[in-house]
């Protein structure tokens, strides 16, 4: 992909590289699908992009690098790493709709990116389409396009017709040109990861953009603190390269685990990779609120992953009283697995996944731990269910309960020991749990109240099934270790 004929003048010239921006719906990936000539909506889950790719194409002999990011407010994140990455953005609204929520989203963050703008007037082929009242919005956005005493390129066109789709691309390399964008092959590896997730079959697969410097075979590289040696390059048409040079897409294999989207890829044991270590932080939002909700997050993607994240957190500090305080104990790509669930029945939390499998076995064993664990197709159910599903697990961090059950029936075996059906209130019961017996609920206990037997969980039975571990919500049968002669109905255990 690096052409090493062209003088080294030419080779220091790099493609623009370019992201759509706007709000949903108003045509950001109908204009690339008319620009590369295919249709991607239909492959995408519900008609909304959401997952960042990056796709090159050539227009009088240049080529433009695009990144598509997603529309939806919920992926924030997403378009924040989208603009940083890119050299310019094409701001989209639709001519027959004008300036949204999202469109106002989207030009807070081109303006902290600082980062050049074309404004594309979209769908002037429909009935009630007025390029001049959008441009009148965007004015009142101080976006000033050129007709209106402004230096903001604009192009009126429709994805649909094809109409004014050439003046856009023209547009393109024109600020392009302005910009005098430079990119050596020869320079230090500069390579920034537009997505990356765990595939069943491959791998770790990451796209990435070459920003400088050249991405060959072989090469050993570094990337969120984990490292690599690339396996194979393949460009945005999959077909396998040896190399990538400056503006060129492609897609990687090599890492062993998940890199962050955002983060540049470099040359393993470079002075720039040293000073780009990564640091772990912190992941708990609102650490002054009185209760702390325990979260698992799983995604299929990386860039999913970090947009949900944002989301989750969005709603705790949107809050104008902060009640909850969201902890997250992991989060990861990938299928939900039996060690999320584990985890999250140690902190009494949650599992969540979005576009992610619960396999049966999790199931099973998530419903056996009273571990509520949820996955969702899309971003809208997600957001609409996660107030609820927040509030409704929330648990207070001072608590001390273990784990405690009501005693609901008793019943006789053959060989005289008597198991205690129950019902777990809170917490969890375990095999091996230490346990006291109290005749009444131990919430209602006063100081110097004593149990009326000690002892230890030596079986949990659901059905006829033995268990490790009952949670929350969950009847189990409890058999005692030692025998306790006085047990009866009504009666609580309480893990010590």
């Amino acid at each position: 992909m690096v052409d090493i004929k062209k003088s080294k003048t030419e080779q220091n010239i790099r493609a623009p590289i370019v992201t759509i921006m706007g709000h949903v719906d108003h045509g950001k990936t109908s204009i690339l699908d008319a620009i590369r000539k295919t249709n991607l909506t239909e492959q995408e889950y519900g008609g909304i992009t959401q997952h960042i790719g990056a796709y090159q194409i050539s227009h009088n002999g240049k080529k433009i690098t695009f990144i598509d990011t997603p529309g939806h407010a919920a992926f924030a994140q997403m378009r924040a790493r989208g603009g940083k990455a890119a050299d310019i953005v094409v701001l989209v609204v639709a001519a027959d709709e004008g300036v949204k929520p999202q469109t106002k989203e989207a030009i807070s963050h081109i303006k902290a990116a600082q980062v050049p703008i074309v404004v594309a007037i979209n769908k002037m082929d429909k009935p009630g389409a007025d390029a001049r009242k959008v441009k009148q919005e965007l004015a009142q956005e101080n976006v000033l396009v050129e007709d209106w005493g402004g230096t903001e390129l604009c192009v009126e066109l429709s994805a649909k017709t094809g109409e004014g789709l050439d003046k856009l691309l023209d547009a393109i390399l024109t600020l392009a040109e302005m910009l005098d964008l430079k990119g050596s092959p020869a320079g230090e590896l500069e390579a920034i990861i537009i997505e990356s997730e765990l595939d069943r079959k491959k791998g770790v697969v990451v796209s990435c953009i070459v920003k400088n410097g050249t991405l060959r075979i072989g090469d050993k590289v570094t990337a969120s603190g984990l490292e690599a040696k690339i396996k194979s390059l393949l460009d945005d048409q999959g077909k396998l390269v040896k190399e990538a040079g400056p503006s060129d897409p492609v897609e990687i294999l090599g890492f062993s685990k998940v890199p962050h989207v955002g983060d540049l890829i470099m040359t393993h044991g470079s002075e720039l990779a040293e000073l780009a270590i990564e640091k772990d932080k912190v992941e708990i939002i609102g650490k002054d609120a009185k209760r702390m909700i325990s979260v698992v997050l799983k995604a299929d993607t990386q860039g999913t992953l970090e947009a949900v994240k944002s989301s989750l957190a969005d709603l705790i500090t949107s809050s104008a009283e902060t009640t909850y305080a969201l902890k997250f104990l992991h989060t990861g790509t990938g299928d939900i697995n039996e060690s999320d669930v584990m985890l999250a029945q140690g902190a009494k939390g949650i599992v969540i996944g979005f576009n992610t499998k619960i396999p049966p076995a999790v199931e099973d064993l998530a419903e056996s731990s009273g571990v509520l664990v949820k996955s969702y197709k899309t971003i809208y159910e997600l957001i609409d269910d996660a107030v609820k599903l927040i509030e409704g697990t929330a648990v207070t961090e001072t608590s001390k309960i273990k784990g405690r059950a009501k005693i609901i029936k008793l019943f006789k075996l053959e060989s005289g020991d008597v198991i205690a059906g129950c019902k777990v209130l809170a917490g969890a019961l375990k095999v091996k749990s230490k346990i006291a017996v109290y005749d009444k609920n131990p919430a209602d206990l006063i100081k110097g109240d004593e149990p009326l037997f000690y002892g230890a969980v030596r079986k949990l039975k659901r059905g006829k099934d033995d268990v490790d571990v009952v949670g929350k919500d969950n009847e189990c049968g409890v058999l005692l270790k030692p025998q306790f002669d006085g047990i009866a109905e009504e009666m609580y255990l309480e893990v010590l």
